[in-house]
């Protein structure tokens, strides 16, 4: 019997219903298949939890659906990290139920503003959920950042205000930043980044233990402080995935 309470269960289900058919694939090695938002939920809540087990698996729920919708073509599905760390902090927060309505509303909004909902198109959200975002930006700052956790509201914060530039360099049709062709993809990064190529390449990078968050463990301990993005670029070369200059 589940330890979830019914509301629950239903959040879980109708989530698994909008993303079916939507890739659940892992980047934990030895496994092939995320865990599912049930077992997820049941991994990280107490039996003193009550109503906020309930606020997380609708927390989940609502960030999945958003990627599931607005990354259709996304390959990796780990939550698991995020899911202790939502729960942790919010255990932390003056009101736990507000922390999680709130913190897991903002990274479902910040799904939608990225993905194809928007001009911005980016193709997968693993650079989200996997910490290179969140790295990078604990780098540019370590003094004031170093405590902030991946799917804290700190850096969703810088998240959110980021995505809103770049879509003002892509009204302006920026160099880097510029309007897509309609149905193209955005790829800002200098190596292939097609469905065989990504997942070639991030599990090659899983397996080397060079990604700063392992989204796959509860107890992962997120990492900034290594030059993440010069180690892709590095596999990436080593397996021939460099785009022509």
């Amino acid at each position: 019997m589940s330890s979830l309470p019914p509301d629950a269960l239903a959040a879980i289900a109708a989530a698994e219903a909008q993303t079916r058919g939507w890739s659940h694939a892992t980047l934990a090695p030895g496994r092939t298949r995320a865990r599912d938002l049930k077992s997820v939920c049941e991994a990280v809540v107490r039996d003193e939890d009550g109503a906020l087990a309930t606020a997380l698996a609708r927390g989940l729920a609502e960030i999945l659906t958003a990627q599931a919708r607005s990354f259709p073509e996304n390959l990796f599905a780990d939550c698991d990290y995020m899911a202790a760390s939502l729960i942790g902090r919010a255990r932390a927060a003056e009101d736990p139920l507000a922390y999680m309505a709130e913190t897991s509303g903002t990274i479902a909004r910040l799904q939608r503003l990225y993905g194809r909902e928007t001009t911005i198109r980016f193709r997968y959200t693993h650079d989200f959920v996997y910490g290179y975002d969140w790295a990078k930006w604990v780098a540019r700052g370590p003094e004031t950042r170093a405590e902030v956790l991946p799917y804290d509201p700190e850096f969703l914060a810088h998240m959110e205000a980021r995505a809103h530039e770049l879509l003002a360099l892509i009204r302006g049709d920026d160099e880097v930043y510029p309007t897509l062709p309609k149905g193209q993809e955005r790829n800002a990064f200098p190596f292939s980044r097609e469905p065989e190529d990504e997942a070639a390449l991030h599990r090659a990078l899983a397996e080397r233990g060079e990604l700063p968050v392992a989204a796959w463990d509860i107890d992962a301990r997120p990492v900034w402080d290594r030059p993440y993005a010069a180690l892709r670029v590095e596999q990436a070369e080593r397996m021939g995935l460099l785009s022509p200059a």
